[in-house]
């Protein structure tokens, strides 16, 4: 039996469009509120979902190499076209693929930078009102 690679790429990239779209919210000026005792926590998740993104690049630039089902010329058509669709420009999707990654890479950093910094300010005002 032949796995459903044709259904599979069709959630994969469906899913894709979710996280585009929040992460492209996300880069649109929209915010987020944390509680500051959770920054730590939702830093760690963007770096994992990165990171597990960055794993998963050898099985989406599959996509590039899905063979075609047969050798008549719409099976040979579909599967260049699926090629095209997963690596084929910088529209492609393995190319947006690593960059959804890296934004959930500078998500986490600016979270942990902008919580350092909080604590930081939190820690110079304790101090000020000390002295």
């Amino acid at each position: 039996m032949f796995p459903n690679v044709w259904g599979q790429i069709a959630e994969t990239v469906d899913r894709m469009a979710d996280k585009a779209a929040l992460a492209q919210a996300q880069s649109a000026g929209g915010a987020m509120r944390i509680d500051p005792d959770k920054v730590d926590e939702v830093a760690s998740f963007f770096e994992h979902e990165a990171q597990e993104m960055e794993d998963r690049q050898q099985e989406v630039n599959y996509l590039a190499r899905v063979k075609a089902p047969g050798k008549d010329p719409v099976s040979i058509q579909a599967a260049n076209k699926y090629g095209q669709v997963g690596a084929g420009n910088d529209m492609a999707y393995a190319d947006n693929y690593l960059k959804l990654a890296k934004v959930f890479r500078d998500t986490a950093a600016n979270l942990r930078a902008s919580a350092q910094q909080t604590r930081t300010d939190d820690q110079n005002s304790a101090d000020s009102l000390r002295s």
